[in-house]
This record gives structure tokens, sequence and C-alpha cells, in this order.
């Protein structure tokens, strides 16, 4: 039998007994042929690498701004054009570029973005999105502040994430936070589809906190699509966006009465959502036009708050506009200036389905909770609490102008509080939405305190 003898190691015995393990092992050697400088300018000017020193590594991409460097590797065949984040130019040199070594997503520091609240970092950004496209990888936002003052154009597929969101009252204490307060107009992150026929995948934003411009222009935090034309399936007007998400996106705009400015705007957008995000002032929190099977709120409640007008707004056009979900929202108190204010939800999609929201606020010229305009739709389980002069509910929970294919409403409560009837602008003798000359079928139940008054045709059930 094969016994091992213990003997305690008495610390300079240890120390002797390492330091001949150390001798034994082979000193690990410095990286051959590698220098250091302190910032992509600097490498710029070095000219040509020689056969001593193929590879540099850049302490920081502006001089001890501490974020966007890496290591370059010399590639003496290429002579394409520089991009300004991956490869670059030097100077007096036609032939051969510095190229950087990275994997995994693309950051704006890399591409000269300071993110230090003070630079306009506008620019980086726009020139980090396309070759983050050219590169088909995603881009990631440093941490900390970002200033920028004119729209971010963004790219087609490409997944822009931060390192977190904020809150109201704590915006600048976001992990990432987009101060877009020097901007006189415009959406902070856009993209517009070209004219085709063919469908573009959206870009999509995730983790991020955006404070809009002091300006009472057009614009708001991200945008997919103008609503100006592009709702004819041909080429000549603007192509449809696939797939458009923004999730745990924080957006603050401008609270004064004629601001025009929307949290997020998705037009001629298809099965996307906008999800997990809160969105405080302006003119509307989420807008959609002409978009189908789009959903605001299927993979998380979104907070809405202090608009002037609708905080969720969703409409038809031409044949678009079918499918739409509004989901397991916080739709809450809107910015009250003593306008007469129609609804916290409208609706004039040509199909929809609004459901599990919670609706709660109060203000003076208060009209409805829901005003549904035209179509198809299903109205399930909201819990409305919405008041109008003090402790009032608004007139009407719920109006309606028709006509209508199919109309559901039912399951929908209010807690220590009553739903006023609904208020029908049009009855059972207007034609049919999509087949004129039909008749609607509205069918209604267990709307809570008066909830199931104001239909057509009686208190409950079908018509």
């Amino acid at each position: 039998m094969v016994g091992f003898n213990i003997w305690p190691v008495r610390p300079m015995r240890f120390a002797m007994l390492l330091g001949l393990m150390l001798l034994a092992i082979p000193a690990l050697a410095a990286p051959v042929g590698s220098a250091v400088v302190n910032s992509v300018a600097a490498l710029q000017a070095l000219g040509a690498a020689s056969a001593a020193t193929p590879a540099i590594h850049v302490q920081s991409y502006y001089e001890g701004a501490g974020r966007g460097g890496g290591l370059f590797i010399w590639d003496a065949a290429r002579n394409d054009p520089a991009d300004g984040c991956t490869v670059f130019a030097t100077l007096g040199v036609a032939q051969g570029r510095w190229t950087r070594q990275f994997s995994g997503p693309l950051n704006a520091a890399m591409c000269g973005a300071y993110w230090d609240g003070k630079h306009d970092d506008a620019l980086a950004l726009n020139n980090a999105l396309k070759v983050a496209a050219s590169l088909h990888t995603s881009l990631d936002l440093p941490g900390g502040v970002g200033k920028v003052c004119s729209t971010v154009t963004a790219a087609p597929g490409v997944v822009v994430r931060g390192q977190g969101m904020g809150t109201a009252g704590a915006v600048a204490a976001s992990p990432t936070f987009i101060d877009a307060n020097c901007m006189k107009a415009g959406w902070v992150f856009e993209f517009l589809a070209p004219r085709s026929s063919v469908n573009y995948e959206a870009p999509k934003y995730y983790d991020m906190s955006i404070r809009n411009g002091l300006s009472n222009a057009m614009g708001g935090c991200i945008r997919w699509n103008s609503r100006d034309g592009g709702f004819a399936d041909n080429a000549s007007v603007q192509a449809a966006l696939m797939h458009p998400h923004a999730e745990r996106v924080y957006c603050e705009m401008n609270n004064v009465v004629s601001n025009q400015q929307i949290g997020f705007q998705c037009n001629k957008c298809f099965d996307g959502d906008i999800s997990q995000s809160e969105t405080m002032f302006g003119r509307n929190g989420i807008a959609l036009e002409g978009s189908d099977i789009m959903c605001i709120g299927c993979a998380g409640a979104n907070r809405l708050a202090g608009a002037n007008g609708p905080l969720i707004v969703i409409n038809r056009h031409n044949t678009f506009g079918n499918k739409d979900r509004v989901v397991g929202n916080e739709i809450l108190t809107p910015a009250d200036f003593g306008q007469s204010y129609d609804a916290f939800i409208y609706d004039s999609t040509r199909s929809s389905t609004i459901e599990a929201n919670h609706i709660e606020g109060a203000i003076k010229g208060g009209r409805s909770a829901i005003h549904l305009d035209g179509g198809s739709h299903a109205v399930r389980d909201n819990d409305i609490e919405v008041y109008t002069e003090g402790s009032r509910s608004v007139p009407h929970w719920l109006v309606v102008n028709g006509p209508f294919t199919t109309l559901e409403i039912s399951g929908n409560t209010c807690f220590g509080c009553v739903l006023n009837p609904v208020l029908f602008d049009s009855r059972l003798s207007q034609p049919n939405y999509n087949f004129p000359g039909a008749r609607e079928i509205i069918s209604h139940g267990g709307n809570a305190n008066n909830g199931d008054f104001g239909f057509p045709g009686g208190t409950n059930g079908r018509n």
C-alpha cells in the first residue's frame, strides 16, 4: 500500500518551494510587435506600420476619454474607405489600413461618440448605425449620458441596445440616458423605409431613456415610417416595416399645451410590439397609423401619462390597420390644461382588441375612457377609473361611432365608481363598414355599474 506523508508547511518553507516552482515555469513573454498610443488620432498619425509593430493598442478614441479604444492590426492589402469605427486610414499613406479587432456588438464609443453629456453625438450615432448594418451586428450604447441635437437615422434590422432605462423624475440617473433637449424638431430616432414594394425589417430599441427637445414642433422619441403617403402596395410609395420593437424605453417629452410630440409612432408597420416602456407628456404616448397585427403591451405593460391628447391612438389608413392589440397597459392621468379631452384611448382601426388595461385619471374636459370609430372591435376586461369635475365619472365610459362589422364589449369594470352609459353616435341604421347594407352585430355583457346601458336595442345581450 502506498501512502502519503502529510507534513506541516511552515511559512518560510512554503515560500521557498513556491519560488522553485515559479522558476521552473517559462516566463510569459510580452506581446511581440505591439505598441500603445493614447487615441485614434495618434494611431492615424503613425503612418504605415513596421514589421516590428503590426499591432497597436489604442487606449481611448479621444485622448483621456476612457472609451472607444482597443486593439488595431495593420492590413497592408487594404485600401477601402475608412469608416470611422473599425477601419482607419493613416496620414499620407494610400495603401494599408488599421483595422479594429473586436467580437460581439459594435459600441457607439468605437465610432467616436463622446458620451459625456456635453458633445453632440448625433453624427457619431448616425455613422455607428450605418457601420453596424454593414457588419450585420447590433449597436450598443454606453452607460451615462449621450447628447443628441439632431435626428439619428436608424438602419433596417439593427438592434440598438442601451444599458438600462430610468423613470419619471429620475431620468438623468438612467443607466443609459440620451439627452436631446437641444433638438428643435423631429424624432430622436427615426427610420423611413424607401420607396419600394419590398418589405424592410425595422430597427429595434431596448434599455434606454430618451428626453426630447423643448420645442412645439412635430417630433418625439422614436418613429418608424412617416404617415404622409406610403399606404399603397406599389413601388412608388413607402415600403412596409416588419417587426418594429421598443422595450424598456423611457420617453420624456415637452410638457406644454401646444405640444406636437409623440413618444412612439409607427406607420405602415407589421407584427411588432411596444412594451415595458414609459412615456411622459407630449401630445400622445403611442400612435399607430395604418399598421397591422401590432401590439401595445404584449411583452409587458407600458405606463403612459401626462399627454394632452389621447395617450394611445391607433388609426386605420385605407386598407391598413387590422388586428392591432392594446393589452395590459397602465394608461394614466393626462395633462390637464382645461382642454376638451376626447378619450384616453382613441381607436379607428379596421379591427382591434383593447383588453385588460388599467385606465385611470381625472381631467376637467373629459368625455370618455375609450373612443371607437368604425371597424370591428373587442373591448374586454379593462379596469376603468376615469373622472371629470372632481370625483364624477366621465359622461360616457365608452363612445362609439359606427358603422361596425362586429362589436364585443364585456367584463369592463370600475373599482369604487360608476361607469356612465355608453354613447352611440350612430345606430343600427348605419351601413356595415365592410359590407354595405349588412347590419351590425353588437354583443355586450358583464360591464359593471351602468356599463351595459346605452347600447342599441337594450341593456344587455346581442343586437
